[in-house]
């Protein structure tokens, strides 16, 4: 029995005189545990503890100097004692409560097993076949075990073999019988394997697989085998089950690495290499970042969201279930890889890693010495398609949008109003639809734009609710020159501090901000948008979001949007256009009021929705294009400390 040879395993290697123990003791180097018991002392168990008086000493090995009184000797065996006391728990604890074998079956406590090897294969095996049966969603072990078979034994064998077919075939010759077809195909199959061993293209193995089946009953056993028989019937291997050896089935599935069943069947090179079993569904790549663990087979999720055909990201889950320390693990093996990282933090949930692998954290508030000037352009355009007028084209309808946070909803005359107090400002500064390279130039300011508006007609309306933001009580945020820089690796806008109101407003302006240094220097770059659903519940914020997502990858740039409010990100129409343009979704768990708009936007399955409604912490769905598998977001020690979310931590 599997468990038996482990038992003996441990009882050979762990019993003994007071030699062995003290001796197995200093080579673990534990001090903390024999501090008392530092030098190589034999004391025969034979010697009655009467026999030692107090004060006869026994000499210790290896130092003549030193004496063991019999006080020390008693502490020694009875460490001893206690040893031997443990050691029988620790084997009491590895044991199973109990252990049946049955001709069919084998039972360990509740668990019935059953164990199958394949006895035939086709003629023709082609690649991954062992895909469905990799990909079966249940407890289930396999094992392979492969033997090397000299080439020249099989030479042998073949050219016996291939004079018996052609025996055959003559014989049937003379007798005029008709030639038989299978015949014809044997000896064609003898010869080609012939020519290729001599040519060291092909080598030859006997070749076993063994498959042990978990269950909770009888009954539902006997459906598992009867599921196994056909996904691998169905392809022409045919499999029998271990009867009277199911004992010996169950070791050659554990990890012991001992065929005890010896069924085999001869295979070359070619037909073994259809074999290889890392085939399932999954999403290693060569290069990339770990995600996280697959949670159907434990295949490792190695991915590299810049090899896809966008590397926008969305995730979903609701509050306190790990989309923040999933994307901040991303981004902490990002930075590994030299991708630059920006964050919009609307939480300040971001200082930690910023303290911890260096880089720039920005607070937006009120009273922060930090400006951004809504009016930049980029300093350089990489695109060479780009036509002059471009940039303030672009920036008069990004400002428009703006404008539309900072005043409210503005009837159309009013929009066309600024439109054109907006053109004449940047004219001003020499900024024209004819010539908007910024160069040597001066680029204005909110003030500039508010002493427009107060020479022209019908603008009173727009200056006054504009005045705030001037010379009232956020004129700090919006009406002064850029004063920061992105610099490499990370940076985190965080806008905790500012109003409610503020907020929105803020985060499309940072939007801008990013867009027009992503613009202006091509690199690998992640954007990271914490609680989107700030940016989207505004219609005008809501677009610009969703220009930026479609225009990113011609950049160089990721969008990653976060959200937990579902619902209202996918009730608008850019929302479920950010879905469309982002080629990576991340999905954990959901509350049940949101899932049924989860399963129309991503047509789950029944299963998948039961995964996202049950799923643990970290735990969910990750999309990457066609590929759909389930994910636990794993982080070492390490990592943990520095991204936790958890206050109790």
């Amino acid at each position: 029995m599997a468990n038996q040879a482990l038992l003996e395993l441990i009882a050979k290697n762990y019993t003994g005189d007071a030699q062995w123990y003290e001796q197995d003791l200093l080579k673990r180097q534990d001090a903390s545990s024999v501090a008392e018991m530092t030098t190589s002392v034999a004391i025969p168990p034979s010697v009655p503890e009467e026999s030692i008086s107090p004060a006869e000493v026994v000499p210790v090995q290896g130092d003549s100097s030193k004496k063991l009184t019999k006080q020390e000797a008693d502490e020694i065996r009875q460490g001893e004692k206690e040893y031997r006391e443990a050691l029988a728990f620790v084997k009491d604890a590895i044991a199973p409560s109990m252990m049946k074998i049955d001709a069919s079956k084998l039972q360990i406590g509740d668990t019935y097993i059953r164990t199958f090897f394949t006895y035939a294969y086709p003629d023709f095996l082609e690649g991954n076949w062992l895909g469905p049966l990799i990909n079966w969603d249940v407890k289930f072990d396999m094992s392979m075990f492969i033997y090397p078979i000299e080439s020249a034994y099989i030479m042998k064998y073949l050219r016996k073999r291939l004079t018996e077919l052609n025996s055959e075939r003559s014989l049937n010759a003379d007798r005029g019988l008709i030639n038989d077809p299978a015949l014809d195909a044997q000896v064609q199959d003898v010869e080609e394997l012939r020519a290729s061993l001599t040519r060291g293209q092909e080598r030859y193995f006997h070749f076993s697989i063994y498959i042990s089946i978990y269950s909770e009953s009888e009954e539902q056993i006997k459906k598992l085998s009867n599921t196994l028989d056909t996904l691998l019937s169905g392809r022409n291997i045919l499999t029998k089950q271990a009867f009277l050896r199911s004992e010996q089935g169950f070791v050659a599935t554990g990890p012991f690495a001992r065929d005890e069943v010896g069924v085999y069947r001869n295979i070359s090179t070619k037909g073994l290499s259809t074999t290889f079993p890392f085939t399932s569904n999954s999403l290693s790549q060569d290069d990339g970042i770990l995600y996280g663990i697959n949670t159907h087979n434990n295949s490792l999720i190695i991915f590299d969201r810049f090899r896809t055909e966008n590397a926008n990201m969305v995730v979903f889950a609701k509050s306190g279930w790990g989309k923040s320390f999933a994307v901040k693990l991303e981004i902490l093996r990002s930075l590994m890889l030299g991708t630059d990282v920006i964050v919009l933090d609307p939480e300040n949930e971001y200082k930690t890693l910023v303290d911890t692998v260096g880089g720039t954290y920005v607070n937006i508030n009120l009273n922060s010495n930090e400006r951004i000037n809504p009016f930049d352009l980029p300093r350089a355009l990489k695109d060479a398609e780009t036509k002059p007028g471009d940039l303030l084209r672009g920036a008069v309808i990004n400002l428009l949008g703006l404008m539309n946070l900072m005043l409210g909803k503005c009837t159309p005359s009013e929009s066309a109003i600024l439109e054109k107090a907006i053109i004449t400002t940047y004219s001003l500064k020499g900024i024209t639809m004819t010539d908007d390279d910024i160069g040597g130039k001066e680029t204005p300011i909110m003030k500039d734009l508010y002493s427009v508006l107060e020479t022209m007609d019908g603008a009173k309306g727009i200056c006054e609710r504009l005045e705030k933001y001037v010379t009232g009580i956020f004129s700090g945020v919006f009406s002064e020159p850029t004063n920061i820089n992105l610099t490499d690796g990370l940076v985190v806008f965080s806008v905790r501090d500012l109003d409610d109101i503020l907020r929105p407003i803020a985060m499309y302006m940072l939007l801008g901000y990013v867009w027009n240094v992503t613009r202006s220097s091509l690199r690998k770059r992640v954007l990271v948008v914490d609680e989107a659903w700030n940016i989207m519940q505004h219609e005008d914020s809501a677009k610009f979001l969703f220009g930026l997502v479609k225009r990113a990858r011609k950049y160089g740039l990721g969008v990653t949007t976060i959200t937990q409010d579902v619902e209202d990100f996918m009730g608008s129409s850019e929302g479920k256009a950010i879905v469309t343009n982002s080629s990576i979704q991340l999905l954990l768990k959901q509350s049940p009021a949101s899932i049924d708009v989860l399963q129309n936007v991503f047509k789950l399955t029944e299963q998948e929705k039961y995964i996202l409604l049950n799923s643990a912490v970290g735990q969910g769905l990750f999309f990457a294009g066609t590929e759909h598998v389930g994910i636990q977001v794993l982080a070492s020690y390490f990592e943990e400390q520095v991204i936790t979310t958890n206050p109790n931590k």
